[in-house]
């Protein structure tokens, strides 16, 4: 009974493990099972020295291999199937001044922190990326650069530019350029 528990539970890790996102965070997993695997094994080992409890302890000790066994043979199924999330992560996005943005916004001289800050809150959920700029890369003004996530759709960015356009707190807008290329 216990084994079976094992092998079962080792299956499910691999299924949670493929479908991570990011290796490095499957690394975690990785270690996750073998720490997981040494525990319960450890637990039956001292549970196999009393007699009354020998059957249990040995039955852990058999979940506890069988769960790693059971892992690492469903991870390298799911490897070989190409099943496995990390193994296609998504590319790195290039972020900073020099980087095209969907949306580039010039505060008011006057705006402090707090009110940028603010503005900052209220962003829209389809804002994939959001950096705020020093005044050396905003010809001296605090400025912010948006880039808009691929599925917005064109009315919900249409609609956010002409509320960020009629901010108090905004002086000038840009669309689609880089702030460095921005000229004073």
């Amino acid at each position: 009974m216990l084994s079976t528990i094992g092998i079962v539970f080792g299956a499910w890790q691999a299924k949670h493990c493929a479908a991570i996102r990011f290796g490095y965070a499957a690394a975690y997993a990785y270690a996750a099972v073998v720490f997981l695997a040494v525990i319960v094994c450890a637990v039956g080992l001292l549970l196999a020295i009393y007699w009354r409890t020998r059957w249990i302890g040995a039955g852990l000790v058999a979940a506890g291999l069988l769960s790693c066994t059971s892992f690492y043979g469903g991870m390298a199924l799911l490897l070989r199937l190409d099943r496995v999330a990390w193994r296609h992560e998504p590319p790195l996005a290039a972020l900073g001044p020099d980087q095209k943005a969907g949306l580039v916004i010039y505060f008011r001289h006057g705006t402090t922190d707090e009110q940028i800050e603010e503005f900052q809150k209220q962003r829209p959920s389809f804002v994939s990326e959001y950096l705020r700029l020093l005044p050396s890369q905003a010809n001296g003004h605090d400025a912010v650069a948006l880039t808009f996530s691929e599925n917005a759709r064109p009315d919900q960015v249409r609609w956010y530019i002409e509320k960020v356009e009629r901010d108090g707190r905004v002086e000038k807008t840009y669309r689609d350029v880089a702030p460095t290329a921005i000229q004073p």
